[in-house]
């Protein structure tokens, strides 16, 4: 037993209480033994200047030491003209914590400041300070979400100390522990298990590999009820952590017509639909494929990696039997630019224009592929005919819609409104296939 009666691997007694800062936008009081430090979260409508018109959002820190935190009266850094190298580190800390549990892109453009005051210091405030500030980043957060999309707080972030002292491991050091241990690891952790940080240094003697196995698993214990302390105190703000996550699937497309389709049917199934531009930029995959389900595999392969969340995508695209199957696999850049729906149009009358009416048959084919991160893979295919028309008809749809006549209507694709579109498109067909194995798979029992 140590001093205070607590065992190698317990954490001091921890309290967080919130909302103790009426004017900040998120802010928590945590103790951890005779630790305690005030937390608060502003929210500020500017980002730095690296990040101006990228879409994202930034989490920074700055942490300080109140003069008399400690036994004796520190002097305050502003009197001193700087901060310190240990502030300095601590604070960056804190910052490269918490933004590992946050989506900077869904947070949007703006920053959020986290200010940790230690009032009382005995041991562990850097790693008091990101448990507590979490607390404090989540209530802000709250405070400014729409509900829409996931929650800009992706996992759960909570913070301890392990060391060494005179031959054993101890977890959470108070001071006098601290200041006699002869190894000391700071061990930041996410709420999935993986690890944000680890700061070890052997201050007195080294240590051993298995040492260090015996210091993490300690922390990750430590951490789970710091985890559980943090959830008590956000309350029903605890919920939103990963909110949708699980109902949530990627959309692997920035085709905005193609957004609206996907989201309506998902919707019937209880799943949301998530744009992949509101979650991260990163470059679109190279599709290499033939055939529009090998593109549809890759692409929902490639975002499901990436996210690391259910994806789906599709690949489709028109196929012109006069034009030897052409645009196909083609089709959004046909004319040379993805997406430039105008120009593949223009390239589509161009390349008829000796075809009779009648010989300008097509078909729409679609093919969707949804991955889980499981590696589990549902799929669905469909094909819509019709034939190709020179004058454009409608304003509704995307793409080749204005040209693609349907004989058994009498208009074009582009318009019929969207319910209508869904129950005789070729999506539509390949999405009402997709449902049904969603659901299926959804009844399934656990394996």
């Amino acid at each position: 037993m140590r001093a205070n009666g607590r065992g190698h691997g317990q954490i001091r007694p921890v309290e967080i209480q919130v909302g103790v800062n009426k004017y900040a936008e998120g802010s928590a009081l945590i103790s951890m033994g005779d630790t305690r430090v005030l937390c608060t979260a502003t929210i500020q409508p500017k980002v730095p200047g690296w990040l101006r018109g990228k879409g994202g959002g930034w989490v920074t820190a700055e942490y300080s030491l109140l003069p008399r935190s400690t036994q004796d009266r520190t002097a305050r850094e502003a009197a001193r003209g700087k901060q310190s190298g240990r502030t300095q580190e601590i604070q960056r800390l804190i910052g490269r914590s918490l933004r590992a549990a946050v989506d900077l892109q869904a947070l949007g453009e703006c920053s959020i400041v986290l200010d940790c005051d230690v009032l009382q210091a005995d041991g562990g405030t850097r790693t008091a300070s990101i448990t507590g500030a979490y607390v404090a980043l989540v209530q802000a957060i709250a405070s400014r979400w729409d509900g829409e999309g996931l929650f800009p707080v992706r996992e759960y972030c909570a913070a301890v100390s392990v060391g060494k002292v005179g031959g054993e491991i101890l977890l959470d050091l108070c001071y006098d522990e601290d200041s006699a241990a002869d190894a000391d690891v700071n061990i930041v952790m996410l709420g999935d298990g993986t690890l944000a940080e680890i700061q070890g240094t052997g201050e007195g003697t080294t240590f051993s590999r298995a040492e260090l196995t015996q210091m993490l698993d300690y922390g990750a214990a430590g951490i789970r009820e710091l985890m559980a302390a943090q959830q008590q105190a956000l309350g029903e703000l605890a919920d939103l952590v990963g909110s949708k996550a699980d109902t949530a699937i990627i959309l692997a497309t920035h085709n905005a017509g193609k957004i609206r389709e996907f989201q309506a049917a998902l919707a019937t199934v209880g799943y949301a639909g998530i744009p992949i531009a509101e979650l991260t930029a990163i470059p679109e995959p190279e599709e290499t494929g033939t055939t529009f389900a090998e593109n549809a595999r890759l692409k929902a392969t490639y975002y499901m990696q990436e996210t690391g969340l259910p994806a789906l995508a599709d690949d489709s695209g028109l196929v012109v039997d006069a034009l030897g199957g052409a645009p196909g696999i083609y089709s959004a850049r046909y004319a040379g630019v993805h997406g430039d729906d105008a120009a593949n149009n223009r390239k589509l009358v161009a390349a008829l224009a000796d075809v009779p009416p009648e010989e300008r048959t097509a078909h729409y084919e679609c093919a969707l592929a949804l991955v889980w991160p499981d590696g589990h893979a549902l799929t669905g295919t469909g094909r819509c005919s019709g034939r190709i028309v020179d004058t454009p008809q409608g304003t509704g749809g995307f793409g080749y819609d204005p040209h693609f006549w349907l004989d058994d209507r009498g208009c074009t694709m582009a318009e019929i409104d969207l319910d209508e579109k869904n129950r005789i498109s070729h999506r539509g067909e390949a999405l009402r296939q997709l449902l049904a194995k969603i659901e299926a798979r959804d009844g399934a029992p656990a394996d």
